[in-house]
């Protein structure tokens, strides 16, 4: 265990997730893990680490750490402007990091998450099987002021390395996703289900548990209560206001809510990385015999 960043300025967010806490939702426990499956994954892949090694997942910037060691480290997904002494520093693409220097995480310039992996990635204590911080549930906590994040092993003397152009994602304001219709479909006047489709619907204002959308009222033939179900990352919910709102990875594990659909497990990233004001298309996977 090896003590290599300190924590200068917390920011908007940050936590330490693995692939996620898997087997507790019947106890109402979510999964949590990465927001953006892709980026976590390809860190982990870059560096050569075990594939459920920890990262520190952070949020639209603001946050800065002061390296306690020399380390090589990767930093996948969005753009939020990592400087290490003032100087950007590539994303994708391994690089080194010495004891005193300062990494900054200025402003978000393309996406909304960033993921911080060094070699062997980060140590911390496993609850319930996995290092993925649930807040709402005192399963870890936020990376906080003066706190220190701990790699698992020193840095070795490999090769940087990183992903070709053709592999990293590009993450737009506006989005197109897929959708499998819920069951609950039939419980929407048929002209509104149809326009969900066809009009872009905006990103509100979201966090870990779920993003909040804003475009044309949903309406319901005779309202959406439902007796509570189960749903998972990446379900569209339907309240009584008409507006949708998408779960994402620490969502609750029930709801009482009808939902639309549920987006396609490869899209969910590009909701993910979306900033609030971003612009996202539903498409239909498995056509609805309504539509």
């Amino acid at each position: 265990m090896i003590p290599l960043l300190k924590v200068r300025k917390a920011g908007v967010y940050g936590s330490i997730q693995d692939k996620g806490r898997f087997g507790f939702q019947r106890f109402g426990v979510p999964v949590s893990g990465p927001m953006d499956a892709y980026a976590y994954e390809m860190g982990n892949y870059i560096l050569g680490n075990p594939a459920s090694s920890p990262a520190l997942e952070l949020f639209l910037g603001g946050q800065e750490f002061e390296a306690l060691s020399d380390h090589r480290i990767v930093i996948t997904g969005a753009d939020l402007g990592a400087k290490v002494d003032g100087k950007a520093v590539p994303l994708w693409k391994t690089f080194s990091i010495h004891q005193g220097q300062s990494l900054k995480f200025t402003s978000p310039n393309k996406g909304s998450i960033a993921y911080v992996f060094p070699e062997g990635g980060f140590h911390s204590e496993e609850l319930l099987g996995s290092a993925s911080v649930y807040p709402k549930g005192l399963l870890g906590s936020s990376i906080k002021k003066d706190g220190i994040l701990y790699a698992k092993k020193e840095k070795s003397t490999g090769f940087h390395r990183g992903l070709i152009p053709s592999e990293i994602p590009d993450y737009s304001d506006e989005v197109e996703v897929s959708v499998w219709i819920s069951p609950h479909s039939e419980m929407f006047v048929p002209e509104s289900l149809q326009e969900f489709f066809q009009t872009p619907y905006t990103m509100r204002s979201g966090d870990r548990m779920g993003y909040l959308l804003k475009g044309p009222e949903l309406r319901f033939k005779n309202g959406g209560d439902i007796l509570s179900e189960a749903t998972q990352f990446g379900t569209i919910q339907v309240p009584n206001s008409g507006q949708p709102i998408i779960l994402m990875a620490d969502a609750q594990t029930i709801g009482g809510y009808a939902t639309i659909g549920k987006i396609a497990k490869e899209d969910i990233w590009k909701i993910a990385q979306l900033r609030p004001g971003g612009k996202i298309r539903f498409k239909i996977r498995g056509q609805d015999p309504s539509l």
